[in-house]
């Protein structure tokens, strides 16, 4: 593989001091020779078509994986279908201006006893699964369009009925690789899906890599990458640009089989991000995150940097996490590291109401005042976040904040480390439940104060 590598403990002791991070096993993709073009089972790829080709296409990919395995070839054209299932041993080939178009009739999203085994979140297909395989890869130089404005406009709807569905994501999936091992996506454009583009859950030895991944800024909940309980994952080398979080890394709840963490050994490197809200470790981390490299990544235009975020109830470890060599321009907020992650309400009266109490809003998230009290620690439901290191960051141009470096009272953040970090914003650094370490720190603050140290915040060299 042409993707880098963890650095072995030693290396990483000289550069992190007490942190080490442990080497990242590369997928092992090893595809047979067999070759079954879908139109030979007679896709149609032609314009305007209005006939599914889901038959077709899953027939292919049934037949090549009964021979043992091999490629599927989805020759250049439009092919109008329903959601598709892949098995081990074979390659999804997208040609060079072919593109894989979704059907928008949402009977065809629900499983039927043929296809729950492929069932995602809320009992949705996804538009294509890997579930119970290895040995799987989705190349080429062609487009899976999820046709995501129908399942956007239903959102709307619903909001406008129930505001309170606002954050609601309950949508298919685009493409969705459960309970497998080594699996590859590599080079295609996935665009426009209904809710998250590519979501990992329970999944080891996967690399996604030299993709382009795009949604409109109007597409709600529209992640690009989320890798959920999941390990050995590298993401590198992509295009992002989308509505919500660039890559966003979720640990659900512990399991005895991984002590150390669901989630273990993220690398995420080289990647181009566009509008989007982050290189996200959150908002669920019960089961634990332990290991996360992110280096020599690009912002521009985000609405935010580099985030750690888990409210209480669904909180729980998050270490080992190292942040080097990072260039944003007009990100919105750089760096938010924070145990609490609320909407703010969706009533007015009720959000001045928090206002007025002391809080405050970074984005659509509502935080409490200073005063907020010490609630009881739990290890799985309270967030607890150590480690963390931000390393040769420059952040230039329309900021509107430096960052929010807040950890919550009963589990203040520990072990953060800030070296050769230069970030210019409208306003400065806040710190609060948290002590920070700081050599060749420099903020260019255009109005206030450049750090805000609040109850129990501190940054020192």
């Amino acid at each position: 593989m042409r993707v880098p590598y963890f650095p072995p403990a030693s290396i990483a002791m000289a550069v992190f001091g007490c942190l080490s991070l442990p080497a990242l096993a590369a997928p092992h993709i090893n595809i047979p020779p067999k070759v079954c073009d879908v139109t030979q089972y007679g896709a149609n790829g032609q314009r305007q078509q209005v006939q599914l080709n889901t038959d077709a296409i899953q027939s292919a990919i049934d037949d090549c994986a009964k021979a043992g395995g091999g490629t599927v070839r989805v020759p250049a054209g439009s092919y109008l279908t329903a959601p598709l299932a892949l098995k081990s041993n074979i390659r999804l080939q997208l040609d060079k201006n072919a593109t894989l178009v979704a059907s928008s009739e949402e009977a065809s999203w629900r499983p039927t006893d043929a296809t729950k085994e492929a069932a995602g979140d809320f009992s949705w297909l996804p538009f294509i699964s890997a579930a119970n395989v290895s040995n799987v890869a989705i190349s080429g130089e062609g487009t899976i369009d999820g046709q995501g404005a129908v399942w956007w406009e239903r959102w709307r709807a619903d909001v406008r009925e129930d505001a309170a569905k606002r954050s609601s994501t309950n949508r298919p999936r685009l493409i969705y690789v459960r309970n497998s091992q080594n699996v590859l996506i590599e080079g295609v454009t996935i665009t426009n899906s209904p809710s998250f583009h590519v979501v990992l859950r329970d999944s080891e030895d996967v690399d996604i890599t030299h993709n382009r991944i795009i949604a409109p800024w109007h597409a709600p909940n529209s992640d690009a990458i989320d890798p959920m309980n999941s390990r050995n994952v590298r993401i590198t080398y992509n295009y992002i640009d989308c509505n919500d979080d660039h890559v966003a890394i979720k640990a659900e709840k512990p399991d005895p089989e991984y002590p150390e963490g669901v989630v273990r050994n993220i690398y995420i490197a080289h990647n181009t991000l566009m509008q989007g809200r982050g290189i996200s470790i959150g908002s669920e981390t019960a089961g634990g995150v332990d290991g996360v490299l992110v280096e020599h990544n690009t912002f521009n235009g985000s609405m935010y940097g580099l985030r750690i975020k888990s409210p209480r109830g669904k909180g729980g470890m998050v270490r080992n996490v190292v942040y080097r060599d990072t260039t944003m321009v007009n990100v919105g907020v750089p760096l938010v590291f924070s145990g609490y992650y609320q909407g703010a309400p969706a009533k007015q009266e009720d959000l001045e109401k928090k206002l007025a109490e002391g809080g405050f809003l970074v984005g659509d998230q509502i935080y409490p005042p200073e005063t907020d009290p010490v609630q009881p620690f739990d290890a799985v439901k309270t967030p607890h976040f150590s480690g963390i290191t931000i390393e040769n960051l420059v952040s230039t141009g329309n900021s509107k904040a430096a960052g929010y470096i807040i950890g919550i009272p009963e589990a203040p953040l520990s072990d953060v480390r800030f070296r050769n970090v230069r970030i210019e914003a409208d306003t400065g650094l806040l710190v609060r439940n948290a002590k920070v370490r700081a050599e060749k720190l420099k903020l260019n603050i255009r109005k206030g104060k450049a750090i805000e140290e609040q109850q129990n915040g501190k940054i020192s060299s």
